[in-house]
């Protein structure tokens, strides 16, 4: 049964609520409560109220205290003032403060009536928009995944799907596509969310190094060892560990997985009683595990326990027509941080951004984003204000791979090197402020790789190398 709109009226006179109750109640259409004290009223805000309609002078709370209770209790509140000694000021200030009305004594019935009808009207169309509002958000947002189109639905719906059982997850996709935020969409969708999400990134540790990160090691199990450490499989228990770039682990280490997979237990470094767990695996990786079966570089048993649900993350460049919802995302996000409006795009700015290729993906998108909004004061951005790096220079490049694959393998290669400290030169350059983690999130690849290739190509922040 459909709920009548709640009415309440206040006035320190009487006859005036009285009158108004009988007028507003005589068809059942309305349920109405009345205040002559409009102290005892202020306590009445928040009891799913629609519309108050208040006197403006009455006694030590005057009906503009009472608007503004009414809009802090809920913005939705409709409210009508009523006054004998109308004034201008008085007016403009209980309308800027968002009375829907502002009617002088006396008025007629069908005045008040017409009033009443108009103010739940706009009150039924904001409560719809807003609810329209959600369910769109619902439609395009899943945790921070974010996207209307076709593929992103189905990432969403196999999400949903995975969320309701303890099965094993593989999310495939290049750099930047946001599979960590999928693996984290699962776990808090699902029976596991009061547990705890572990991740661990697979290419970013040694052998060693990773294998005392998942299984933990006893004290004394190699030099170092000075106690007992817990791993990051004991660690989430009950709940869900994340595995990423997990097409990095060495095949010792991808033997020892497929064990606790299968046993749902493990041994510490050093240790020799096993541990039970109550774990659910997701992991993810942007390599291509099948070839690196046909290889020998990954475990063929261990592809399939992981891939029981596959989720494909698709790249950017196949869902452009979600570029523009993630843009604005992430202007809400920078603005929420500043505290500050959000600031726009201007459509020679989207036409930009819709012409980039996104090597980085949603990642490269976000920072394109930020940098921007860090280094113009412009409420609207437009292309100028974008650091979208190499779009005079694709296509050279490009003309530069074809040759080099013209002539030969050792061509190539050198293009690809010489790409590739452009690139961190580049990303030096304009980032030589943050540190190199960060740095290395932004291009897709881990601190370590990063420094590698740093050294490799005689590179320094700030400073270009000297051929």
């Amino acid at each position: 049964m459909r709920r009548l709109p709640r009415i309440l009226i206040v006035d320190d006179e009487p006859n005036m609520c009285r009158s108004l109750k009988i007028m507003l109640g005589e068809e059942d259409r309305y349920e109405i409560l009345t205040e002559t004290d409009p102290r005892k009223a202020l306590a009445r805000l928040e009891a799913g109220l629609d519309l108050v309609i208040t006197d403006l002078s009455m006694p030590e709370v005057d009906g503009l205290e009472i608007l503004r209770r009414a809009k802090t209790a809920n913005e939705e509140i409709q409210v009508v003032i009523m006054t004998a000694y109308s004034t201008v000021e008085s007016a403009v200030v209980a309308m800027k403060l968002g009375a829907l009305e502002y009617l002088i004594k006396p008025f007629s019935n069908d005045e008040m009536l017409l009033t009443v009808e108009k103010a739940l009207k706009i009150g039924e169309l904001r409560r719809e928009n807003r609810e329209l509002k959600a369910r769109l958000r619902d439609a395009t947002h899943m945790g921070e995944l974010i996207g209307a189109s076709d593929s992103m639905r189905q990432v969403f719906f196999v999400i949903e799907r995975a969320a309701e059982s303890d099965s094993t997850v593989l999310v495939t996709g290049e750099s930047g596509t946001g599979k960590e935020l999928v693996a984290r969409a699962i776990h808090y969708r699902g029976h596991r969310r009061e547990g705890p999400f572990v991740a661990v990134n697979c290419a970013a540790l040694t052998e060693t190094l990773l294998e005392s990160e998942l299984f933990g090691h006893e004290r004394g199990a190699f030099t170092g060892a000075i106690r007992t450490k817990t791993g990051r499989l004991e660690q989430a228990d009950r709940g869900t560990l994340f595995l990423d770039e997990v097409g990095d682990m060495s095949p010792g280490l991808q033997t020892k997985l497929l064990r606790a997979l299968e046993e749902k237990s493990f041994l510490r470094v050093g240790g020799t009683e096993p541990i039970r767990v109550d774990v659910r695996f997701v992991a993810a990786t942007n390599r291509d595990l099948e070839g690196a079966i046909a290889e020998g570089r990954f475990r063929e048993d261990l592809y399939y326990r992981l891939n029981v649900i596959p989720i494909r993350m698709p790249p950017l460049r196949e869902r452009l027509g979600d570029l523009p919802l993630l843009a604005e995302h992430f202007l809400a996000e920078l603005g929420e941080a500043k505290g500050r409006p959000p600031r726009k795009l201007g459509s020679d700015a989207i036409d930009a951004l819709m012409r980039h290729g996104y090597p980085g993906n949603v990642r490269e998108l976000q920072n394109i984003i930020e940098r921007a909004c860090i280094m113009s004061d412009s409420e609207t951005l437009g292309a100028a204000d974008l650091p979208i790096f190499g779009r005079q220079e694709a296509r050279p490049r490009l003309e530069a791979f074809v040759s080099s694959i013209e002539n030969g393998w050792v061509q190539l290669q050198s293009a690809v090197k010489d790409l590739e400290r452009q690139l961190i030169e580049r990303a030096l350059a304009v980032h030589g402020a943050l540190p190199n983690a960060e740095i290395a999130r932004i291009l897709g690849t881990s601190r370590r790789i990063l420094e590698l290739r740093i050294q490799e190509h005689g590179l320094a922040k700030g400073r270009p190398r000297q051929d």
